[in-house]
């Protein structure tokens, strides 16, 4: 298999639903739970490219553009 091709079979996509447990007191998701989302994410797509056992370092900069209130679907895209 190609890098290109390990690249294009490691996209990862989840769903999560976004639920009352982990939402703070303006009724959306806290920025915790975000970045852990984020990161479970990344680790399968890190996982699927390399084979390997892989775990995250660090992260550079995250910006919060919008809220995420709950009841909401929330789709994660994990690309190398």
């Amino acid at each position: 298999m190609t890098t290109e091709e390990r690249i294009e079979a490691s996209e990862t996509r989840i769903f999560k639903a976004v639920f009352p447990n982990t939402t703070n007191h303006y009724d959306t998701l806290f920025g915790g739970t975000a970045m852990q989302l984020m990161d479970e994410v990344a680790f399968i797509a890190a996982t699927r490219f390399a084979r390997k056992r892989v775990v995250t370092v660090s992260s550079d900069k995250i910006d919060f553009k919008r809220s995420i209130p709950a009841g909401t679907i929330v789709e994660l895209i994990g690309k190398v």
